[in-house]
């Protein structure tokens, strides 16, 4: 069975479970900082890595890379497109837009900082939906979005929901997304 480990409220874990629950994968949600841990969180994860997935002795951390590998290795839709230049355009938008949005101010040492890391993030995500395709990869969710989908809902629960305008009505189509709302810590 696959297990995916992490601390309860961390977005990065959340991503991993986002992106196996949008490909259909059966896993174990493995939280480390609850009071009393599965003993598998000792043996497969003992440094305590967030996220870190398991399957039969093979382990992988990074919550991107960790995604990219659900990806490839399941079956069912690719979250990643097939052809060079969208898959290249993909992997764009996750060195830029998704790591501008990667900050949650109640985790923050400086509040401030992180809502205007948070706004200047979401002015990216608007600039990347001018477009006016329904998701970043298209008419359907693809990796991009399924990166930034925590991201932005932490944002909202610390008083920072999305805008400008593009970037609220695309938070509000996606939030109630069910595989966002099943894997919600």
């Amino acid at each position: 069975m696959l297990e995916i480990h992490g601390k309860k409220d961390c977005p990065f874990a959340w991503r991993v479970r986002l992106t196996a629950r949008q490909k259909a994968v059966d896993f174990d949600w493995l939280p480390y900082d609850v009071p009393v841990p599965d003993p598998r969180t000792a043996e497969h994860n003992p440094e305590r890595k967030s996220p870190l997935l398991w399957e039969d002795g093979f382990s992988l951390a990074e919550s991107v890379i960790v995604a990219q590998y659900l990806d490839e290795s399941r079956e069912g839709r690719r979250l990643m497109p097939a052809n060079a230049r969208d898959r290249a355009r993909a992997r764009l938008l996750l060195a830029t837009v998704v790591a501008k949005l990667e900050v949650t101010p109640s985790h923050a040492e400086s509040r401030a900082a992180a809502v205007e890391k948070a706004r200047r993030g979401q002015a990216a995500l608007d600039r990347a939906l001018s477009d006016g395709r329904a998701y970043l990869g298209g008419d359907s969710p693809s990796l991009p979005d399924l990166m930034l989908w925590p991201f932005l809902a932490l944002q909202e629960r610390d008083g920072v929901p999305p805008q400008p305008a593009r970037a609220a009505e695309y938070w509000r189509r996606v939030k109630d997304v069910p595989e966002l709302v099943a894997t919600r810590p």
